[in-house]
């Protein structure tokens, strides 16, 4: 009996970017923006590009260096397995994607106030949509790291207050 072949993932590196199977990649990307005749697949495309660049940034400030990103056709995701992050910057790495979501809405939201178009509003609706699904806590998105920090937060805070030396007598 053979062994099983796994099968093999084409990876093109560039810098700290990593686009697995990007033939693949490109040509679903080709197909999907050309039947956007709205514009509508390059407005939520834009958002999420932009909730990514919000981790990004604030990767950047925590770890003074940019992350390998991998680009899949899932998405982007940062790669930080094996780096060690206290669950405040967890919580902080993970809050600043739905927190760039929340400020672009919220920008776009008085813009529109001045001037409502169709594609503002697709703008908005986007970003706020992004914004909410990635706030949900389901493995692997961002309200699930935010659950998990703030309960690792929540109890090292109660162990802290349990121990001996911090009873009352």
């Amino acid at each position: 009996m053979k062994p099983a072949v796994k099968p093999t993932r084409r990876v093109l590196r560039w810098g700290p970017l990593c686009f697995c199977d990007p033939v693949l990649l490109c040509g679903a990307l080709y197909v999907l923006l050309y039947f956007d005749a709205s514009g509508f697949l390059r407005l939520g495309l834009a958002a999420a590009f932009l909730h990514e660049w919000g981790h990004i940034a604030v990767y950047l400030l925590l770890r003074r260096r940019f992350p390998c990103i991998d680009v899949t056709m899932t998405g982007f995701c940062m790669r930080t397995r094996g780096e060690a992050f206290a669950p405040g910057e967890t919580l902080l790495l993970a809050a600043a994607g739905p927190g760039m979501n929340a400020l672009l809405t919220a920008v776009w939201a008085v813009r529109l106030s001045q001037c409502a178009t169709i594609r503002g509003s697709a703008f908005w609706a986007a970003n706020l949509l992004t914004g909410a699904f990635t706030l949900l806590p389901i493995p692997p998105l961002d309200g699930a790291q935010m659950a998990q920090s703030l309960w690792t937060m929540h109890n090292t805070k109660n162990r802290n207050c349990i121990s001996g030396r911090n009873r009352v007598q």
